[in-house]
C-alpha cells in the first residue's frame, strides 16, 4: 500500500474556542507575542523623526500604494544588471548594523529638507555613499548604481516632504 496503512479510528480535532479568558503564563505569552508583532509591524518601539520619509525613499517594490500618497508611483532603487534592489531592502554595509539604506538617506537628507534641497545637493550626497559589490571586491557610489530616473524621483520626494 502506498503511503502506509490507513488509520480507521481517527478522532477529529477539537474545535478552537475563541474569546475565552487567558490566565497565567499563557497570558504573558500572548501579551509578549502582541508586543513582538507591534514591533515587527512598525507600530511599536521608537520611531525616527524621518521614518515616513525613509519609507517613501525605500520604494514601493510592488506593494499597492495609492497615487495620492507621496510615494505613489515613485520607485527609488539600485539597478544591478537589470535587477531592482529597493533601498528599503539594501543594507548600509556597516558591520553589526541593521540600518537600511532608505533609513540612512532619510537621516542625512531629512534635516536638510527645509533648506530647499536641489538636485545637485542630492546627487552630491549619493556620490559620497559607497556601495560594496561582490562582497567588497568592487566599490561604487550609490549615485553610480541608481538609474537617473530614480535620482530624479528621490529629488521630487525630497521636495514633496519639504512642503509638508
Amino acid at each position: 500500500m502506498i503511503g502506509g496503512p490507513r488509520v480507521a479510528n481517527r478522532r477529529p480535532l477539537a474545535p478552537v474556542q475563541r474569546g475565552g479568558p487567558v490566565h497565567g503564563i499563557g497570558r504573558d505569552a500572548v501579551d509578549g507575542w502582541l508586543d513582538l508583532t507591534k514591533l515587527v509591524a512598525g507600530s511599536g518601539g521608537n520611531k525616527t523623526p524621518y521614518e515616513e520619509f525613509a519609507s517613501a525613499i525605500g520604494g514601493t517594490g510592488g506593494s499597492v500604494v495609492p497615487p495620492s500618497s507621496p510615494e505613489g508611483g515613485r520607485d527609488v532603487y539600485v539597478d544591478l544588471a537589470g535587477w531592482h534592489l529597493y533601498l528599503r531592502d539594501m543594507g548600509t554595509g556597516v558591520p553589526g548594523s541593521s540600518l537600511k539604506m532608505s533609513q540612512a538617506l532619510a537621516q542625512q537628507l531629512g534635516p536638510q529638507l527645509n533648506k530647499g534641497l536641489r538636485e545637485p545637493d542630492v546627487e552630491a550626497l549619493l556620490k559620497k555613499v559607497p556601495v560594496k559589490l561582490g562582497a567588497g571586491k568592487l566599490k561604487a557610489s550609490l549615485y553610480d548604481v541608481m538609474p537617473s530616473m530614480c535620482v530624479g524621483d528621490l529629488v521630487r520626494l525630497c521636495e514633496e516632504f519639504a512642503r509638508r
